[in-house]
């Protein structure tokens, strides 16, 4: 299945500040580069019809208006339509009750009334969507929700849902996952992991996990239901392609290993490489470069694992891939288990 413009439509919420931003902080150096408003553009320039396009941009987010525009919108799609729904900004979790939420602008402190409910977003969906298919993007703070979300769901519509973390964790607020979105749908080589010059929704959302993971220690996660085709086409990769740009590596500073990214090679054999801690560029010789190596744990392994608060505990490794750890707190029930990276790990003395 090839993605269709004329048959998509677009809801789109991106927040990079809030009404009260000693609740929610605002993230203006994320500003410049705006990938959701980037990702608006590249619908409109790919032919999708504008009135099938909405898109809410930090003020005009609010609660009601969402609530008020997302059913509106839906009930003007017809049959074998292609819903994207795309989330960008704050998102937040109650570990009482298990709920997941996107901050709109409006948002209160301590008012959960006031949130927008990520369960009632495919309430609408399944209430007015006359389409066939829904595919569920967020970049967030436990955006993961979306997947927990879906997994739950009785109904016959087709889901596909990515997000950029966990359910139980935190998202930073770069834009690696909206990125590799959108580097997936303008057909950059990168993103075609299995070569065949066609981006596929699976290769993006695997590009995604392994980018988000090197970059931001995080976990993306994906997963489709009732007959979504997870190699339904995105684009296609025009032109040569050099499989060793935007390898991910590690590479030498004196006795030291850092993560980087292969940006160019030159005639002699050198190799510009962007450094992930920083964004530093330099020249290397092939000599002082490596695969990327990451310190793993065993499963079953007893570690110590650090909270949000960063308050460190027992733990377990449950999982182990890329550099991340599936760990379980010893003394919390699985509820609290989530995803940690490099920096939130250590061997117990």
């Amino acid at each position: 299945m090839e993605w269709q413009p004329q048959t998509t439509w677009i809801f789109a919420v991106g927040l990079l500040e809030w009404e009260d931003p000693e609740f929610l902080t605002s993230f203006p150096e994320a500003v410049a580069g705006r990938f959701d408003a980037r990702l608006v553009e590249f619908f409109q320039a790919q032919g999708v019809p504008d009135e099938q396009i909405v898109y809410l941009q930090d003020s005009e987010a609010t609660l009601e208006a969402i609530q008020a525009k997302l059913p509106e919108f839906l009930v003007n799609t017809n049959e074998d339509d292609l819903l994207i729904f795309y989330f960008t900004g704050h998102g937040g979790w109650d570990s009482a009750s298990g709920i997941h939420y996107f901050y709109n602008y409006d948002a209160r402190s301590y008012d959960n009334d006031s949130y927008w409910v990520v369960s009632s977003i495919f309430d609408d969906i399944e209430a007015n969507f006359n389409g066939s298919k829904a595919l569920i993007l967020a970049d967030c703070c436990y955006s993961g929700g979306i997947i927990d979300e879906v997994k739950r769901r009785d109904t016959e519509l087709a889901y596909a849902c990515v997000s950029s973390s966990y359910a139980r964790n935190l998202s930073t607020g770069a834009w690696t996952f909206t990125e590799s979105l959108l580097k997936g749908l303008q057909g950059d080589p990168a993103v075609d992991l299995d070569g065949d010059r066609h981006i596929s929704l699976y290769d993006f959302a695997r590009y995604a996990e392994l980018e988000v993971a090197f970059v931001e220690d995080q976990k993306s996660m994906f997963v489709t239901i009732n007959d979504f085709d997870p190699q339904m086409q995105l684009s296609v990769v025009d032109g040569e392609i050099d499989r060793q740009i935007g390898q991910r590596i590690e590479s030498q500073q004196e006795e030291a290993w850092y993560k980087a990214k292969i940006i160019a090679i030159n005639e002699d054999g050198e190799f510009q490489v962007k450094y992930i801690i920083d964004g530093e560029e330099e020249w290397v010789a092939k000599e002082q470069i490596r695969s990327y190596q990451p310190e793993m744990f065993e499963i079953g392994a007893a570690v110590e694992a650090q909270d949000e608060n960063q308050d460190w505990y027992p733990a377990t490794i449950k999982k182990a891939w890329y550099g991340l750890h599936y760990i379980s707190y010893d003394d919390f029930d699985e509820d609290w288990d989530e995803w940690v990276g490099s920096d939130r790990i250590r061997a117990i003395d």
